[in-house]
């Protein structure tokens, strides 16, 4: 046996990624991770090693107010009069890996080696040991992590007010789903929370076959709506006075809110003008910049002069899965939204979320660029009904508008000599070889890189590799958040694979598949994820003789549940804008995300009390164990909960106890349970407690609104369940034991 036993997943939630490194001076890796934690030592031993040396980036990821759970908040770093330290011929940071000589008067950067003089009000003397005097109260020489707040010169103009555009479709589709009434609740519960204080500014354009333009100017008794019905021509009837102070207008703003709804109840436009209504909202912000957010009801055709092209069709045929054309289906068949997003959007810094609330197909691989290189993100509510979808979809529209956010933002990795970034993975634009332009950045996107030898050979012992975004916060300081890793480098490809991230390279290797999925097709992003687990082995298995380390051995079950996993997963069972949906989704998930998105945790909730599971202990709820994702081991007097980081699904057994529902749902069955979407109702029970406590964490950690959805065994629904099962046989994939003895034959 090559491999040996097929190990189990990790049986505990959200089980963080192993630290390899020493913690004083690295980069904490929820801002920062490599995917393996030693650098090899020659391009030989890099290709020998066949998977990536990437690094994900997730830099504004702070821990939530009040829940540091033991991490320091990101110190704040102004040098005053002697500006941002770095060195003269890289530009890298100063950080805690560099070295100080000459009784601290220089210091030595640790990516380039050149000797940089200390500025005389940065000057301190050092102790015996070559460390300066003052090092622990210098947090840039201490934390990996750290915000420099950025001197007039990093700035080509004042900084910007966060400004909030919302571009509302109020056709027929609209009213009738409760989508606009949605919107309008969703916008008015979140006003007070909108960050930037007294200088956000606000504004509003509806659309269905005209586009609708509203003065808010905090000097009207009223709103005034103004229509512009030409698409040909459309203009700005008043170019100074659509974006008001939302602090000194927001009267007016809630006034509008409460009456949208009324005024569009009785519409009877089946038809919309997305891309006029777009053009003219960055036409309202391009002079500011900031996030326009779009409400989409229905596939919109009117197009006006803009080029046909920017008119959306119905394109999606099932008989192009598995061919040549198959990646047609999920790439943009114009260059239009693509166009407006870089020449327009990213040069003016403006950034552009998509809510697409359509009731059938929506075009999204064509909406998609829009999102993709302005940073921005993709919400996907198909058939939308405010009964079934409002609560999730309030708390979406909410996270998007009150969340942590940059504006006018860059970022740059940088790398020590004989090391360059090769690519980029993931929503950005790459502005140059190395520079991501992004016009706005908020807690919940990540970025990934690939690392490559400039050289053939690296003489130093560390590499060291910095990130750095320049941003804009809401509050209008410009600053600089440095990220800072020191990686040891190595000849040893054992080294190599006993310090594998795996979490962070199935992220790479995930984000990488969906590339070649959409330049050629499905078939071939499978086979890459296959080839890179098969070359990983078998390199092990030659070079080191060893047992497969315990993060390399997880490798083979990460690789088998990308396979099966929806955004590379083969057959007609999944529709062009889920795909185009999920793909957008994956190119910002941090490494925690994508790790819950391929591998789902499930907990056995009937046997919570046996393990304390649910129960508050110091202030923190406790986590049940996780169960093997297979359906052969699910009990049919159980109740189970599966949370793969975009929804809830709770699985009901055929015999569970009517006491056990009641006690966690107040029904005496589940007979109209399958495939519903429940809200867990608050219950003074034991079990109703334990699972609220469980869920309201689970949610806690989750970008998205994670809806909970109940599926009973042998319904209709099932289907959706048992494909999170990656343990499990499918028409077109093996089980786990299938998979893993496939792979020991493939190594001998």
């Amino acid at each position: 046996r090559v491999l040996g036993d097929a190990p189990p997943p990790p049986p505990v939630w959200n089980e963080p990624s192993p630290m390899f490194l020493p913690p004083e001076g690295q980069s904490h890796a929820r801002y920062m991770q490599c995917s393996t934690n030693a650098i090899p030592a020659s391009a030989s031993v890099a290709q020998k090693y066949a998977l990536p040396i990437s690094v994900v980036v997730h830099p504004l990821n702070d821990p939530p107010e009040g829940s540091l759970g033991g991490q320091p908040a990101v110190p704040v770093v102004n040098f005053g009069q002697c500006g941002v330290i770095r060195c003269r011929r890289c530009r890298t940071y100063i950080n805690p890996f560099v070295g100080f000589i000459d009784a601290g008067r220089r210091w030595r950067c640790n990516v380039c080696g050149l000797l940089n003089d200390v500025p005389a009000d940065y000057y301190c003397s050092l102790d015996s040991s070559g460390r300066r005097k003052d090092h622990n109260e210098r947090p840039e020489l201490v934390h990996g992590t750290v915000e420099y707040i950025a001197p007039a010169d990093y700035m080509v103009r004042p900084p910007q007010p966060p400004c909030f555009l919302f571009v509302v479709d109020v056709s027929q589709r609209a009213a009738q789903s409760g989508l606009l009434r949605e919107v309008c609740a969703a916008i008015d519960a979140a006003l007070d929370r909108i960050p930037g204080g007294s200088r956000t500014q606000i504004g509003f354009l509806t659309f269905d076959a005209s586009l609708h333009y509203y003065n808010l100017k905090s000097t009207l008794q009223e709103p005034q709506m103004l229509a512009v019905a030409d698409l040909d021509e459309p203009f700005l009837p008043l170019p100074t006075d659509l974006l008001v102070n939302l602090q000194e207008s927001k009267g007016l703003v809630r006034s509008l809110l409460a009456k949208l709804p009324g005024l569009f109840a009785n519409s009877l436009i089946p038809d919309t003008a997305l891309a006029p209504a777009i053009q003219s909202a960055c036409a309202m912000m391009q002079h500011i910049g900031g996030k326009i957010i779009v409400f989409q009801a229905v596939l919109p055709t009117l197009t006006g002069k803009t080029p046909t092209s920017s008119a959306l069709r119905a394109r999606e045929d099932t008989k192009l899965l598995g061919t040549e054309r198959e990646a047609s289906l999920f790439t943009p068949s114009t260059d239009f939204f693509k166009t407006l997003a870089l020449e327009v959007c990213s040069k003016n810094q403006m950034s552009v979320d998509i809510f697409s609330c359509c009731e059938h197909y929506a075009d999204l691989a064509n909406l998609v660029p829009l999102c993709r290189y302005t940073d921005g993100q993709l919400w996907h509510f198909p058939n939308f009904d405010a009964a079934r979808d409002g609560d999730s979809f309030r708390a979406d529209v909410t996270r998007a508008i009150t969340r942590q956010i940059g504006f006018e933002a860059v970022m740059r990795l940088r790398a020590s000599a004989g090391i360059k970034v090769s690519a980029f993975h993931g929503n950005h634009y790459l502005r140059g070889a190395d520079l991501l332009s992004l016009p706005t950045v908020d807690c919940d996107k990540a970025f990934a890189c690939d690392l490559i030898h400039e050289e053939q050979a690296i003489t130093c012992s560390h590499v060291c590799i910095q990130c750095a975004l320049l941003y804009t916060t809401s509050e209008g300081e410009r600053r600089i958040r440095v990220c800072n890793l020191n990686l040891p480098v190595t000849n040893n490809l054992a080294d190599l694979y006993s310090t594998l991230d795996v979490r962070a390279t199935m992220n790479v290797l995930l984000k990488t598949a969906i590339e070649q999925a959409q330049a050629t097709k499905i078939t071939d992003a499978r086979s890459r994820l296959q080839s890179a687990c098969v070359s990983a082995l078998r390199t092990h298995r030659i070079m080191c003789g060893t047992a497969v380390p315990e993060q390399a051995a997880l490798l083979p079950l990460l690789t088998l549940a990308a396979l099966k996993n929806v955004a590379v997963r083969d057959g007609v069972d999944v529709r062009a804008d889920e795909r185009s949906a999920v793909m957008m989704q994956v190119g910002s998930m941090s490494v925690a995300m994508s790790t819950a998105f391929l591998l789902p945790s499930l907990f056995a909730l009937h046997r919570l009390a046996e393990c304390n599971g649910g129960a508050v202990v110091d202030g923190a709820v406790v986590m049940p164990p996780c169960c093997r994702l297979s359906s052969e081991g699910l009990d049919a007097h159980g109740v189970y909960l599966a949370d793969n980081g975009v929804c809830l699904l709770m699985w009901i057994g055929k015999t569970v106890s009517p006491q056990l529902l009641n006690d966690l749902l107040n029904l005496p069955s589940a007979d109209r349970l399958d495939g519903a979407k429940v809200n867990l109702p608050q219950l003074q029970t034991d079990l109703s407690v334990r699972v609220n406590n469980i869920v309201a964490r689970i949610r806690a950690e989750r970008p998205t609104a994670l809806p909970l959805y109940t599926v009973r065994q042998g319904g209709a629904a099932e289907g959706r369940f048992a494909a999170l099962m990656v343990e499990d046989r499918t028409l077109t994939t093996m089980s786990y034991p299938e998979w893993w003895q496939a792979l020991g034959r493939q190594l001998q």
